[in-house]
C-alpha cells in the first residue's frame, strides 16, 4: 500500500466548515489534502493534479455532485469518488450507479470517513 504522505484527496463540498473537517481528520493521518468549494473548482484541479480520491458533496451550487462525479470520471477514470449528503435521496442512489464507490451520510462518524477512504485507495490498488 502507498504511503499515505504520497495519497491526494480532494475535497469538495460548498460548506466551510465540512472542508476543514474533511482537512484535519485526513490531514492528520498523513494525507495530502486539496479542497474545492463547487464541482467546478474541484475540475479545474483535477485537470492539474492526480487525485486518488475524490470526496464530492452531493447538494451544491453550480454544479451538483452527480453531475461533477461523471465529470471527473471521464477525465480521471482510476480516481476513487466518496460521496457525502445530508440525507440519503435519488441523488445518492444515481450517483452509486454512475460509479461512486460509498455515499457518506451527514452527520458521520470519524471511523467510517477512514474505513470508506482507505477502501477507495485499496480499490484503485488492485
Amino acid at each position: 500500500m502507498e504511503n499515505n504522505k504520497e495519497i491526494k484527496i480532494l475535497v469538495v463540498d460548498d460548506e466551510e466548515v465540512m472542508r476543514s473537517l474533511f482537512t484535519d481528520l485526513l490531514s492528520e493521518r498523513g494525507f495530502k489534502v486539496s479542497v474545492a468549494n463547487n464541482g467546478k473548482e474541484a475540475i479545474e484541479l483535477i485537470k492539474e493534479t492526480f487525485f486518488q480520491v475524490v470526496i464530492l458533496d452531493m447538494h451544491m451550487p453550480l454544479m451538483n455532485g452527480v453531475e461533477t462525479l461523471r465529470t471527473i470520471r471521464v477525465m480521471s477514470p482510476k480516481t476513487s469518488i466518496v460521496m457525502t449528503d445530508s440525507f440519503p435521496d435519488k441523488f445518492a442512489e444515481e450517483a452509486l450507479k454512475e460509479g461512486a464507490i460509498s455515499c457518506i451520510h451527514k452527520p458521520f462518524n470519524i471511523q467510517e470517513v477512514i474505513e470508506v477512504v482507505n477502501k477507495a485507495i485499496e480499490n484503485k490498488e488492485t
